[in-house]
Formats: C-alpha cells, structure tokens, sequence
C-alpha cells in the first residue's frame, strides 16, 4: 500500500483545512515509491499539478505546477503557514521524462528565506474568534513544513480579554495531552 500523505488548504486568515490521501506519483528523484499526490492545484482541469511530501514525513512541503500543461513540472511552492502555498522554490533544473522530478530537493528562494534574526524559537498566531477586535486564543509552536505546529493553545475562556487555560500538546500528534489554568504554574510557559 502507497504512504498516505497529509497536506492542507486555507483561505489566507490562518484557518485551514486538513486532507489525506495515498501518495499515487514519484516526484523526487531518489524516492523510493510515490511520494506525492496527484491534483488539479491550478485550476486548470488537468490532474496534473501535486502536493509532494519531499523530505517523507507523512506530510506534503512542496506544490508542484505543471502550468504549460506538458506534463512536467515546472514550478514549486511552499506553504506561508495560511494554506494558500505561495512562497516560491527553487529546486535546481527539473529533469526527466513523464512529469519531471526536480533534480535536487527544493530548498526556499534566497528572496523568500527568512533571516537568521527572523526565525523566533516560537510563533505566534493570534486568533479574534467573534470579531470584536480582541484576541481569544493564541496558537504558539513552530514552523514545520511551512505551517504552524501548534504546541500550546492559550484562550480567553470567559471572554475577559486575558487567556486563562492553556491547552498542552506534549508529543506533538496535534491533540491536546493537558490542559492547566492560570493559577498553575505550567500555565506562563510558553517554551521559550
């Protein structure tokens, strides 16, 4: 059986939303099986554009465009952490027959890398959730694959304008594993 892959969309506002599917195509040069999944990313209704997992972690990094329709690909983006996967590849020459496999793996566009001073340990995304102007949770993890990895979810539970309960994911599996109240002391931390 083909490696399920998990990739997500999003409207740009930080919300998006989760897909899996079975890896069906071989996008990188040196994998072993398929390692991408097959779509019509550029709405051009062609299946020919995919949502590649290039370092093979179960999730996709990498879009790949064929948007000439010859059946190769010919460009590669990832994922600004809003699904809308804007921020340009450069992956070297693209070689070979069929759709292509980019000859190295994709690393970011020099214009598009962030600097050192840039890349905070922790990343915060702050969500106003009914609109009023002030903000009710705040998501804080890493950057992994060009999305947030939420580790701790802070929220405004009685709708007092300051978090009270922090929500924990300790393993990393994207559910909560403890949750603690302001008056614990394991409420403040927030990794850093």
């Amino acid at each position: 059986m083909d490696p399920v892959i998990e990739y997500f969309f999003g409207p740009g506002d930080g919300s998006t939303t989760r897909w899996t599917d079975p890896a069906d195509t071989t996008v990188g040069v040196d994998a072993p099986g398929p390692d991408a999944i097959r779509l019509d990313f550029d709405g051009d209704g062609r299946r020919d554009d995919a949502m590649w997992d290039s370092d093979g972690d179960g999730i996709a990094d990498t879009v790949a465009l064929d948007l000439d329709d010859d059946d190769r690909f010919d460009a590669f983006y990832r994922d600004s952490g809003a699904g809308l996967w804007d921020r340009p590849v450069d992956v070297g020459e693209v070689r070979g027959g069929g759709a292509g496999a980019p000859s190295a793996t994709p690393r970011e566009s020099p214009e598009h890398r962030p600097q050192p001073s840039e890349r905070p340990a922790d990343r915060v995304l702050r969500l106003d959730l009914d609109a009023d102007g002030t903000t009710d949770a705040e998501l804080v993890g890493t950057e992994k694959a060009g999305r947030l990895a939420g580790e701790r979810l802070y929220v405004d539970s009685d709708g007092d304008g300051t978090t009270d309960v922090v929500l924990v994911d300790r393993d990393g599996d994207g559910t909560a594993d403890a949750a603690y109240d302001r008056r614990d002391p394991r409420f403040s931390r927030r990794g850093r």
